[in-house]
């Protein structure tokens, strides 16, 4: 599923999956021992791939391991592989931490890719000491497996957001709740329009969520899209669908819900959110981001509606 700068294999869409990413035996890119080592510390091993890409969107994160806490690794940078600036077919690159490193503690990095494919290139480090000769494993995950081909028509919309059967499903929730969150390590949880929804404290994150009014309102009145990282928006979702993934690790940034002119001729739309930081946002009316500054994961939210008086 990689190769090495010395070789011509390819990816393919089929081939992806939950498989994690290793050096092939006898591979000319096996990692190598770059730099002389701290004093006192061990070496440091470096291994440079270039991974091929198909259409879509993807995350690509560190397989649990042996670790070496002082030094910080194993840790992963993904970039672009060297080419002139402001290529329109380049690989989106989204984490959330500044410093463009990811380690196994981190959160997956999200990769969009454009409709002819591209690469990336993914430069791996580890201590000798912390995990052996071997390098650390990836896992890089399709996050919408009935995207097109290369070649087919690109699943993006014209804004350059996921289109629906995305990473953020458009497929309409079956349940009969109001609200369906579906929270890390616990699964969906329902709830109802005025309540909060989530676990306020817990430090558990919210992957998605669908918003279905019993009363008041209709799916075809309003949208709902998530905040998936530092700017990148989902698209907007009708009512009723499910915003967001299940069992990926990827948790929502915030989210907002638009309501269409004739239902916010006669409601109002109150938006109150908690964060995995401890910060509040709220009250945030219809189209605006319900969003922490830091861009914390989402741990409980509430949705407000309310007759317009005047």
């Amino acid at each position: 599923m990689c190769r090495s700068l010395a070789r011509e294999t390819k990816m393919s869409a089929p081939l992806y999956g939950n498989r994690p990413l290793t050096a092939e035996p006898g591979d000319r890119g096996q990692p190598a021992v770059a730099g002389a080592p701290n004093p006192g510390a061990p070496g440091l091993n470096v291994s440079t791939r270039v991974i091929r890409l198909d259409p879509g969107f993807f995350s690509l994160s560190l397989m649990p391991g042996p670790t070496d806490r002082i030094a910080g690794l194993p840790g992963v940078r993904v970039s672009l592989p060297p080419g002139p600036p402001g290529r329109p077919e380049t690989v989106t690159i989204s984490t959330l931490r500044g410093d463009g490193w990811m380690t196994v503690h981190d959160e997956p990095t999200l990769l969009r890719v454009p409709p002819a494919g591209a690469e990336i290139l993914v430069t791996l480090y580890w201590s000798v000491a912390g995990s052996g000769a071997a390098p650390p494993a990836l896992k890089l995950i399709r996050l919408n497996p009935d995207a097109p081909p290369a070649g087919a028509p690109s699943a993006a919309s014209s804004s350059g957001q996921p289109a629906p059967g995305g990473p953020l499903s458009a497929r309409p929730v079956t349940r009969t709740a109001e609200i369906v969150a579906h929270i890390e390590g616990v699964g969906d949880v329902d709830g109802k329009v005025g309540d909060w929804v989530g676990m306020r404290g817990s430090g558990r994150a919210i992957e998605g969520f669908s918003l279905s009014p019993s009363q008041g309102i209709a799916p075809e009145e309003f949208e709902i899209r998530g905040v998936l990282g530092r700017d990148w928006l989902s698209p907007w979702l009708p009512g009723g669908s499910f915003c967001g993934s299940r069992g990926l690790a990827l948790p929502l940034r915030g989210f907002c819900v638009r309501l269409h002119p004739a239902a916010a001729a006669r409601l109002d739309i109150a938006c109150f959110a908690r964060f995995v930081d401890g910060s509040e946002v709220g009250p945030v009316g219809s189209d605006r981001l319900c969003a922490a500054p830091t861009m914390a994961a989402l741990e409980a939210f509430q949705v407000l509606l309310r007759p317009r008086v005047g």
